[in-house]
C-alpha cells in the first residue's frame, strides 16, 4: 500500500467515525437540547410553613416559614407575646443545600400525604403545616392541622370500625361489633415539627431563642398598665 493510499484510508476511517458519532451522539443531543433547556430553566418554587398556637406560656403564636424561589432561599420567623401586643420577627437569606435537604426530608415524612387529626382535649399547642410547590407549569399546595404530635408518636390507641345492626344484645362484646382495628401511632407529625423547628444554621436558631427570651421577659400590656397604675401619675 502506497503512502497516498494509506492517507486516504485514514481519512475515510475518520469520516466514517465522524458520521457515526454525529448520527448516534450529537444529533440526538441536539434534538433533546430544547427540552433539556426547558427543564433546566423551568420555574422552580416551594415554600413550607409551620404555624404554632400556644395555649399557655408567655408566647401565644410562632411562625416558621422557608421559601425557595429558583434557588434563592429565605427563612422567616416570628413570635407574638401572650396578649398579642408585641410581635418580633426576622427574614434572612440562607445559602447552601440545607433547605433542599429539608424539603426532601419533609416529603419523605409525609407532608404531602398526612391529614389533619382531631384536636385532643385540653391541647396545649395547635400546629398548622402548609406546603406549596411550583415546578414549570405544574404545582400544588395543601395544609393540615393537628395537636400534640408527641401523643401521636407514642400512643398505643387503636381505631375500630363498628358494625351496628338494627338490634344489639344486652351485653355486646366489642369483639363482636368491631372488626380490624388499626393503630393510631404515627411519628411523622412529630418528625415534621422537629425538622422545621430545628432547621437553620446556629445564627438563626440563636436569633429565634433570643426573640423567645425577650418576649418571655417582657410584661404584657395589662401588666404594664397595672404597674403604671400602682406608680401613679408622674409630674
Amino acid at each position: 500500500m502506497t503512502e497516498a493510499a494509506r492517507s486516504w484510508l485514514v481519512i475515510g476511517v475518520c469520516a466514517v467515525l465522524g458520521t457515526l458519532a454525529y448520527v448516534f451522539f450529537i444529533k440526538p443531543f441536539v434534538a433533546q437540547q430544547p427540552a433539556l433547556d426547558r427543564v433546566l430553566h423551568a420555574n422552580s418554587q416551594w415554600s413550607v410553613s409551620l404555624q404554632v398556637y400556644h395555649a399557655r406560656g408567655p408566647i401565644s403564636a410562632e411562625t416558621y416559614r422557608m421559601t425557595n424561589d429558583n434557588g434563592a432561599v429565605r427563612m422567616f420567623y416570628s413570635a407574638t407575646n401572650r396578649d398579642g401586643s408585641v410581635t418580633k420577627q426576622f427574614d434572612v437569606p440562607l445559602a447552601g443545600p440545607q433547605a433542599t435537604f429539608l424539603f426532601e426530608e419533609l416529603g419523605v415524612d409525609g407532608i404531602w400525604e398526612l391529614d389533619g387529626t382531631p384536636a385532643r382535649p385540653h391541647a396545649s399547642d395547635v400546629y398548622i403545616v402548609a406546603v406549596h410547590q411550583v415546578l414549570g407549569d405544574e404545582g400544588g399546595s395543601r395544609s393540615f392541622a393537628f395537636s400534640d404530635p408527641r401523643y401521636w408518636a407514642t400512643t398505643r390507641a387503636r381505631e375500630f370500625t363498628l358494625h351496628l345492626g338494627a338490634t344489639l344484645p344486652r351485653r355486646a362484646d366489642v369483639s363482636t361489633l368491631a372488626s380490624g382495628g388499626r393503630p393510631l401511632r404515627d411519628p411523622r407529625y412529630l418528625r415534621i415539627v422537629t425538622a422545621i423547628q430545628d432547621f437553620g444554621p446556629p445564627s438563626v436558631l440563636e436569633a429565634e431563642a433570643l426573640i423567645r427570651s425577650e418576649l418571655a421577659a417582657m410584661p404584657t400590656q395589662a401588666q404594664a398598665e397595672k404597674m403604671l397604675h400602682r406608680r401613679g401619675p408622674t409630674l
